[in-house]
């Protein structure tokens, strides 16, 4: 009898270590799902590393279409470009067809530093990749740069996370590497609203993909001011433009 009751514990024992090795093993699981992806300084991220699970089946081509305000950026052709802390930031974007047949997202892009406006013509050719575009700036009018300076640079534009409707945003991130480093990173936050909300809504969704690696370097995550900005076809917002740590 002892016998059995000893041969019972060890199996009851044997069966506990067995549960809390499973509920160990689903709990590393869950927290790796959980985590957001991990970046460094040396390779420029792969679109599906980048991306939200649900991008690659809800992004549609009309995602694009429409007008955007920017509400932050981490981008250096921005600031400190514009060292003066750039302001009234719009994209309207169309998407329209090159005469080879090639579809893409024209970005008429506006940028307000020290008062005056800067429009730029920014095109994405579209690939076979939902949210994942091939950029390029034919003549830049970016303040302080060469008309050329970028020609004949590509810029693989990502749309990391998105949210759809009236209320909806877009998260881009572009990145350049050169000698076998990360060059350059833009993360551009476009939304069709300018309010609060969404600004912290679309910074929690960026932190979520990783990419509070890239926005809290540098110069950090820079909020766009958007009041008083007669060009834009809403009113005035609350914002400051202050940086965000």
């Amino acid at each position: 009898q002892a016998d059995q009751i000893s041969c019972m514990m060890t199996c009851f024992q044997a069966r506990q270590l067995g549960m809390l090795v499973k509920a160990l093993a689903l709990g590393c699981l869950t927290s790796a799902l959980d985590s957001p992806p991990q970046f460094n300084d040396t390779k420029c991220p792969a679109y599906w590393e980048l991306q939200a699970p649900h991008v690659a089946n809800e992004m549609e081509i009309t995602d694009y279409d429409g007008y955007f305000y920017e509400l932050g950026f981490h981008d250096y052709t921005q600031f400190p470009l514009c060292p003066f802390n750039p302001r009234c930031i719009t994209s309207s974007k169309r998407v329209q067809t090159h005469s080879d047949g090639v579809r893409f997202v024209n970005d008429t892009w506006n940028l307000n530093c020290a008062g005056k406006a800067y429009p730029q013509e920014l095109l994405f050719n579209l690939t076979s990749t939902p949210g994942y575009l091939r950029g390029y700036v034919p003549v830049t009018k970016i303040p302080f740069l060469p008309k050329e300076v970028v020609a004949k640079t590509v810029f693989p534009d990502t749309v990391v996370d998105l949210k759809k409707g009236p209320n909806g945003w877009l998260i881009e991130l572009q990145c350049v590497e050169f000698n076998h480093r990360i060059a350059f990173v833009g993360i551009n936050f476009y939304a069709r609203t300018k309010d609060d909300e969404t600004f912290h809504e679309m910074e929690a969704a960026a932190r979520a993909r990783g990419l509070g690696f890239f926005m809290d370097q540098g110069f950090g995550l820079k909020r766009v001011n958007h009041s008083h900005c007669p060009d834009e076809p809403q009113g005035s917002s609350d914002s400051d433009g202050s940086f965000v740590v």
